[in-house]
């Protein structure tokens, strides 16, 4: 199979492209930077020549050159930046850019068509699980806002039957990255304390990214139809995350109750949301579409995660003696 994808040189997405052709696919990337894809290459250690567009994921041209002759394509592809200078790009890119990526893979006939969500499109959710068939809630900060657009559009492809498959994943981690990710560069700074909070209700919710991009690969085929599947990984109580940590860094650090309003102080309200609110996730249909069958144990995820934050300089080994 031919496979179109996008985000090719971003944490995620470099993944995918290790894991499609890991799995046999032909690929064709659309990206921004070469000089970033050689390096994705070098650092997924893949030794083959790709096939890639350079162009940007809101160009008509650049879209249809990329989605030539392609059988399926995985729009993992976003613009994301904790810098506020420049948060509102999110707005102008990432809507835009999945309609016209779905829309154009759609039209051109492939199938399936995967787009990667996030599960702050559907949070917070309606039960005691994430699951895909809660509604999209709009708004927030920009990335969250863009992605609620991208979502409605993508459902509504669904609901004319498109074969578009949704994917929702929560917390995604790892090692192996160009730069850090997100969810890293919270990691790091939660790690270098000799504490770490304990809240009400909520945790964690970690998902592999190797697993990830496996799962998404396993979704490859045609045929099936639109779907929607949630990647929750593994869920932990602020306790569980804690002894976790311990277990898996060789460190102790003091767990501190903080009430929601001292937290309000550090994080901003839609994080303090998600903290407080995150349950763990509907991950059967998924697992099972996928052929992936389970999330490897977080412990692995953990330490591969902290060896590498470690390996990078971005965490000090006094933190994680284990992970050395």
């Amino acid at each position: 199979m031919k496979v179109m994808l996008t985000g090719g040189t971003g944490f995620i997405g470099g993944h995918l492209l290790k894991a499609v052709l890991t799995a046999g696919h032909d690929v064709r990337l659309l990206v921004r930077n070469q000089a970033k894809l050689e390096e994705m290459k070098i650092i997924q250690n893949i030794g083959v020549d790709l096939d890639y567009v350079v162009g940007d994921m809101t160009n008509p041209s650049s879209v249809s050159e990329a989605l030539a002759g392609c059988d399926a394509c995985i729009h993992a592809a976003a613009f994301t930046s904790l810098d506020p200078a420049v948060m509102d790009q999110a707005l102008a890119v990432n809507g835009p850019g999945a309609e016209l990526i779905l829309d154009t893979a759609v039209d051109m006939g492939c199938d399936p068509v995967i787009h990667v969500s996030t599960m702050s499109v559907i949070f917070p959710p309606t039960g005691d699980t994430l699951s895909g068939s809660d509604p999209v809630q709009g708004g927030g900060n920009p990335y969250n806002a863009s992605k609620a657009i991208a979502e409605e559009h993508a459902r509504t492809m669904q609901a004319a039957g498109a074969p578009v498959k949704i994917v929702y994943p929560a917390g995604v981690t790892g090692p192996i990255d160009l730069g850090l990710n997100v969810l890293a560069a919270n990691l790091a700074p939660t790690l270098q304390s000799e504490i770490m909070m304990s809240l009400a209700s909520g945790g964690w919710c970690l998902v592999d990214v190797r697993d990830l991009a496996t799962a998404i690969t396993g979704l490859l085929s045609p045929g099936s139809g639109p779907q929607r599947y949630v990647a929750g990984g593994t869920f932990m109580d602020w306790g569980e995350f804690h002894a976790i940590i311990t277990e898996v860094t060789g460190r102790d650090r003091a767990l501190l109750p903080t009430p929601r309003e001292a937290l309000e102080q550090m994080v901003d309200p839609e994080a303090v949301e998600i903290m407080l609110g995150i349950v763990p996730g509907d991950d059967a249909g998924l697992l099972k579409d996928s052929g992936l069958g389970t999330w490897r144990p977080v412990e692995e995820t953990l330490h591969d995660t902290v060896a590498w934050l470690i390996k990078h300089g971005h965490l000090e080994e006094e933190w994680a003696p284990n992970c050395c």
